[in-house]
């Protein structure tokens, strides 16, 4: 992910700002180095010196520093990052440029050799070695390190083994001078460790984006396949004589594996369908949209639902990978007060509820789940005779299995008895409010636990 992140284009961005950043902040440095040097006179050929060298540092530090910027903004605009032999020299030719400013301090006589090792460009290694963290290259800050520390160290034995000055006139004794190389060499070492640390942070807050950005377009993508799945949806309600017919369907996630549908055949009857796809999420809604446009494009060519099924269940066979299957409840409602006709491919549970006894009876599956065998082939639909008052009721198992935690710590499901109760409750509502009253009930069980799986359900009511 590491590898990913850093050769991805966010990251080429954020190292590229980070050096042009860096070069603005050595040129502010430098800039602000050059105050004290402008206020020395020119009365004394030391002080023309000082300002000479200090002069010639600082624009050679400013060149480098434009070039770093302009040669950044070439790679930007080529979409690149900046090459690591170009770090390399620059990193190499910075940290020189203090051990230049030192040498020629000596050369030039305008200090004692161990008081120019001791004067001010000697901190400019420290300054630029904290400021080579922005590099994002514990690499060149290491280099910069080693540059710097051998660079000073072989001033100190020019010095001593050169012009032969082996005792120090500024009371410091000589160690001392072996330990500011010592510290170069760790403050590089150190410089690479804080810039790996925010290579590490940069990379986590680029990976971060990345992965909300990608989160968002899912979110989004599934806000699109959830709008679309609802519109496959029914609308209004079917107007059939004799009966009073409604659906709803809540998925768990953003999509849902459940549907329901209702289509008018030429011959004026209407087919009910109601499907649950195993599982939920986004892979079976596919297959729920696949399923409704299969039945509705067969319907026409198989009026009775036993060979509507088996076709649909062949054409699903063929499709759908092993593991995957589809629960189908299908009802035949022809205008009048003839019997229905009924057909579950594996789907549970209906129910029937019986105004004249007040039960609620379970109606069992007649064969399996649609995609299981190819070869599978349905019996005729059962014929079921509804009285005034009378309800069918198709719903799939998300009513049934939504779950709750009971007083004594163990998972307690909505359960059966409780559905039945809650359909006979209900029952002398109209369609759509005896779903919505069924629905809170479920809802009121489980309390704060949230929905586990999709909920749908289809109620056809015979009218007085």
């Amino acid at each position: 992910m590491a590898d990913a992140i850093a050769r991805s284009a966010g990251f080429r961005e954020a190292s590229l700002r980070s050096e042009v950043g860096r070069a603005y902040a050595v040129i502010g440095l430098i800039l602000v180095l050059l105050v004290p040097l402008a206020l020395l006179g020119l009365s004394s050929a030391v002080e023309v010196r000082l300002k000479l060298v200090g002069a010639a540092a600082a624009l050679l530090l400013l060149c480098l520093q434009v070039g770093v910027i302009e040669f950044a903004r070439w790679s930007a605009r080529r979409g690149r990052v900046v090459p690591m032999w170009f770090g390399v020299c620059t990193t190499t030719v910075e940290c020189l440029v203090p051990t230049g400013a030192i040498l020629t301090h000596i050369l030039m006589g305008t200090m004692p050799p161990f008081a120019a090792l001791s004067s001010p460009p000697s901190l400019a290694y420290v300054l630029l070695l904290a400021l080579a963290t922005l590099r994002l290259r514990p690499g060149l800050c290491l280099l910069g390190g080693v540059v710097g520390a051998a660079g000073y160290g072989g001033l100190v034995a020019y010095v001593i083994w050169g012009l032969g000055i082996s005792r120090p006139t500024t009371g410091v004794p000589l160690a001392g001078y072996v330990m500011p190389a010592l510290l170069i060499l760790a403050g590089g070492a150190g410089a690479a460790w804080v810039a790996r640390e925010i290579r590490r942070h940069v990379e986590a807050a680029l990976g971060e984006a990345e992965t909300r950005r990608k989160m968002d377009r899912i979110e989004h993508d599934l806000a699109i396949a959830r709008s679309i799945q609802r519109a496959l949806l029914p609308r209004t309600a079917p107007e059939v004589q004799g009966y009073e017919i409604a659906g709803w369907n809540r998925p768990a996630d953003e999509t849902g594996g459940d549907y329901f549908d209702w289509q008018r055949l030429s011959d004026g009857r209407w087919i009910i369908t109601l499907a649950d796809v195993s599982g939920h999420g986004i892979g079976p809604a596919l297959v729920t949209a696949a399923c409704r446009a299969y039945v509705r494009a067969s319907s026409s060519h198989h009026p009775d639902l036993a060979s509507l099924a088996t076709h649909v269940n062949r054409l699903l066979a063929d499709d759908l990978p092993d593991g995957r299957f589809v629960t189908m409840a299908g009802v035949l409602v022809e205008p009048g007060d003839g019997p229905l006709a009924l057909l579950s491919a594996g789907h549970g549970p209906i129910a029937l509820y019986v105004r004249a006894t007040g039960e609620v009876q379970d109606i069992l599956p007649q064969g399996m789940p649609l995609a299981v065998a190819s070869d599978t082939c349905f019996e005729p639909a059962a014929s079921l005779p509804l009285g005034p008052g009378d309800v069918l009721a198709l719903i799939t198992d998300g009513f049934v299995e939504w779950s709750r935690f009971d007083a004594s710590g163990r998972r307690e499901q909505f359960g059966l008895t409780r559905l039945r109760e809650s359909l006979r409750r209900h029952a002398h509502l109209a369609a759509g409010p005896m779903i919505a009253a069924v629905a809170a009930d479920v809802a009121d069980f489980a309390g704060d636990e949230a929905q586990q799986d999709d909920l749908t359900m289809v109620v056809v009511r015979r009218t007085d």
